[in-house]
């Protein structure tokens, strides 16, 4: 009964309110839609940035003149690293035929000998693909008896992931942003229809309602609000992604479970606001119950 009154209550303070209410709804919705944009745009570099970590690979390139057993040793004290999984040889014929699959093959066929060297192609943890674990292991595997060189992609590891740090770091500046917002809308909303309804409230306690019974209509208000802003932009970002799906290459990284996670945040960042909204309208709107007696002060 005290929820199906607290219901009404804040069906007729939104009614009383109903412009207000309605441009609050259409403001939060922007707001979390955009933030949501953002939020799959940040997601789904995450998703590829996982995907580019995947292709790394460490290449030791061995001296011409190592022996077999040269190579035995140091694939054999690769593996025993612990963030190294594997460890292939790759053969100098081998090394052509990779090469001809990138670059043109007049410039191996115009050589008399064939100068590309062996080498292990080491595949690595995925704790392991960090600029400074990769660092510390060509850091020790160079100055190993028979390794002539070694080659990984540090330089591109630490420009992927200072490009996801500052996306991250955008998407918060803008989750804060929009929070403030989104609440602020959410407030001034609410603090009218308190305004609108001070005379019910004074009713309401000359009665003896609880403060509670009193305070939760405001609350579902705020809720309200911020539910459906939240649905409405979490639509709009799953049909958005759905487009965007189709795009060939990066399509499949806006879809499925990150469009889902989104959508997801954003019911819940609405409604996190509707409640932060409506506490703070209360707060500087709703004037305290004058029946109630001030807790004493110890002396």
């Amino acid at each position: 009964m005290a929820w199906r009154t607290a219901i009404w209550e804040a069906w007729r303070a939104m009614a009383s309110a109903r412009k207000a209410t309605v441009s609050s709804v259409l403001i939060i919705t922007l707001c979390l839609t955009i933030l949501g944009f953002i939020g799959l745009v940040v997601l789904a570099l995450y998703r590829e940035a996982d995907e580019a970590r995947r292709w790394i690979t460490v290449e030791v390139f061995l001296r011409d003149d190592a022996s077999d057993t040269d190579l035995q040793e140091v694939r054999a004290a690769l593996v025993r690293i612990p963030i190294v999984l594997d460890a292939q040889l790759v053969s100098k014929q081998e090394a052509v035929e990779r090469f001809r699959q990138f670059f043109d093959d007049d410039l191996i066929t115009a050589l008399e000998t064939n100068p590309l060297p062996r080498s292990f192609l080491v595949d690595i943890t995925d704790e392991g693909r960090t600029p400074s674990n990769l660092e510390k292991l060509v850091s020790e595997i160079s100055h190993w008896h028979g390794v002539e060189a070694v080659h990984a992609d540090i330089e591109w590891m630490a420009t992927l992931n200072r490009l996801v740090g500052g996306a991250t770091v955008v998407m918060l500046l803008l989750l804060v942003s929009v929070g403030v917002a989104a609440s602020i809308v959410i407030a001034r909303t609410i603090a009218l229809g308190i305004s609108a309804r001070l005379n019910v409230v004074e009713v309401q306690r000359l009665l003896g309602a609880p403060e509670s019974l009193v305070r939760r209509p405001f609350v579902l208000v705020g809720l309200i609000q911020g539910c459906i802003g939240g649905l409405c932009a979490a639509l709009l970002v799953i049909v958005a992604s759905h487009f965007v799906g189709i795009v060939p290459l990066v399509g499949k990284s806006f879809g499925g479970p990150v469009a889902q996670t989104v959508a997801l945040v954003l019911v819940l960042l609405g409604l996190g606001l509707g409640w932060w909204g409506s506490r703070s309208a209360m707060a500087t709107t709703l004037p305290p119950d004058p029946w109630l007696a001030p807790p004493e002060r110890g002396r």
